[in-house]
């Protein structure tokens, strides 16, 4: 006896596709929940161990070491700290190799009446730069504070060093150790240029050797430094750049002036000899004359006009809210 089996219809062919598409989503559904599985226990397995040989890492405590290297970041990262540090070398030497220039008569004829660029000794008018380098570099002192209460920066410094203190600390010694080297790098390379300018022009020179020589172009160095420092004070204290760099370009060009303007005769020996450019003039000058300080009592004096702003900042640091 023959069966005969008869094919599905087509109107049973869409119910068998419909279960042989149920069967494999259903496959494919057990096969990736068997694959989350593995990867959740194979991270859960890496988080355990992990957490078994990972010891719990305690809250770093802030280090002298630390707030200077975030500080030397800071002013190394700034491309207008870089300008300016160099604009003010580059200021001494232009304005140096100018005055040298025309003392020597390779620009114009010298002065004969004893004023301008072609008066004074071979050194000053080499150094004579330094009447406008010490505003560029004070500006460098003024913007490495105000610059952070300018963007608002500082409330995190703050926070991170809630002491204060030792931030006001570390923007002075990276100051320091940056102005230094390169505002004396910056002065020797004057001096040597300037010479070489006058000697080219048949002037007379002066060397390195000479009795007042090397104290008054490292002298100028060190002017130039304090007064950085006297610009990063004048910013801690008034926190606003404009009224920094007013308040320095005051104290520096405009009170010898005036001074010598509006005060009696006998007050301007008093007073005027210990204003901090004056005071910097008679270790920044071959031969001080006698409307000056000696050199080691203008150091004194000069340094007491940097090292007492700077005080005054730290105390006001320390007190006033951010």
């Amino acid at each position: 006896m023959t069966t005969t089996v008869n094919p599905p219809t087509a109107a049973a062919m869409p119910a068998v596709r419909d279960a042989s598409i149920d069967a494999r989503l259903d496959a494919i559904e057990r096969k990736t929940a068997h694959i989350e599985e593995v990867i959740d226990s194979y991270f859960d397995g890496t988080r355990r161990v992990a957490d078994r040989t990972r010891p719990d890492r305690a809250p770093q405590p802030v280090t002298a070491i630390g707030v200077l290297r975030s500080e030397w970041v800071k002013l190394r990262s700034l491309r207008s700290s870089t300008m300016t540090l160099l604009g003010s070398g580059a200021a001494l030497l232009v304005i140096g190799a100018i005055a040298a220039a025309v003392s020597g008569g390779l620009l114009a004829t010298p002065d004969d009446d004893g004023d301008g660029f072609g008066a004074g000794d071979p050194t000053s008018i080499a150094m004579s730069g330094i009447l406008l380098a010490p505003l560029i570099i004070g500006v460098l002192g003024v913007l490495l504070i105000t610059g952070e209460y300018a963007t608002g920066t500082i409330r995190t410094t703050m926070t991170l060093v809630p002491k204060r203190l030792p931030v006001l600390w570390a923007k002075v010694a990276v100051l320091t150790a940056v102005t230094v080297p390169v505002m004396v790098l910056a002065a020797l390379t004057t001096f040597w240029t300037g010479q070489l300018i006058l000697d080219a022009g048949g002037a007379g020179t002066a060397s390195l050797g000479d009795p007042g020589v090397l104290r008054a172009v490292l002298g100028t160095a060190g002017y130039l430094a304090g007064v950085a420092l006297l610009g990063l004070a004048s910013g801690t204290l008034l926190r606003g750049t404009a009224q920094a760099i007013s308040v320095l370009v005051s104290l520096i060009f405009l009170l010898p002036g005036l001074g010598a303007l509006l005060l009696p005769v006998d007050w301007q020996d008093n007073v005027l000899r210990y204003l901090p450019s004056n005071a910097a003039s008679s270790f920044t000058t071959v031969a001080p004359g006698p409307e000056l300080l000696s050199a080691g009592t203008g150091a004194l004096v000069f340094a007491a006009w940097v090292v007492v702003p700077v005080l005054l900042a730290a105390v006001a640091l320390r007190r006033r809210p951010v």
